[in-house]
């Protein structure tokens, strides 16, 4: 019995290193570059094990893509006190979506680095890491009350995702854009300011 315990762990030891491999193989080569003996190499483990435990890239990709190191769960945006987010007015609860989602990434660097090849390179992989993004902003959203049902805001809310996504990935680079060192809290204490601002303008339009 300790035997069967004993290989079930180095089993799971092995699976979380190549995990955590494609992860950092991934933020440092981009999408092009990957490749499986660059991962195994990366976990100081045999290739073999890679198609043993995931048949392949696409069931490596897909398993890191639902880890919390590379992307946040809803549970992880909403915070502990669902409650105080319900009852705040439509505005305040869009704008505390995007201060998490800034908050939650900024602990997440190699995802960011991730995040900046997607913006080159196109293939299945991009689409396994993207659709599970879907997934938590709308269960995210599935938590909220009196979203108004709008096209147009939809539309807002797409774009300022992308200049939230844009600014995260250009931190990574620059440590100033327009002027906000993005570096500092006190520069993104700015950001969460325009934030509200925007979403205030938007829904009280």
């Amino acid at each position: 019995m300790k035997k069967a315990f004993s290989q079930i762990d180095r089993k799971e030891q092995t699976k979380g290193k190549l995990i955590k491999a494609v992860g950092k193989v991934l933020g440092k080569v981009g999408f092009k570059g990957l490749g499986v003996n660059k991962i195994a190499k990366e976990a100081g483990v045999d290739k073999v094990l890679l198609y043993r435990y995931f048949g392949g890239l696409p069931g490596l990709i897909g398993e890191y893509s639902r880890t919390k190191d590379f992307w946040p769960t809803a549970e992880e945006l909403i915070g502990p006190n669902r409650d105080r987010i319900r009852k705040m007015p439509p505005d305040k609860q869009v704008a505390e979506f995007f201060k998490a989602f800034i908050a939650a990434l900024r602990k997440r660097p190699v995802t960011q680095d991730i995040l900046a090849w997607e913006l080159l390179e196109r293939n299945e992989f991009t689409k396994q890491l993207e659709d599970i993004r879907i997934k938590t902003i709308l269960e995210y959203f599935e938590y909220l009350d009196d979203i108004p049902d709008d096209e147009n805001l939809l539309a807002i809310v797409v774009l300022m995702g992308g200049a939230v996504f844009h600014l995260l990935v250009k931190s990574r680079i620059n440590s100033f854009v327009g002027g906000i060192d993005l570096e500092s809290e006190q520069g993104w204490d700015k950001i969460s300011k325009g934030i509200d601002l925007l979403l205030t303008g938007i829904f009280k339009r």
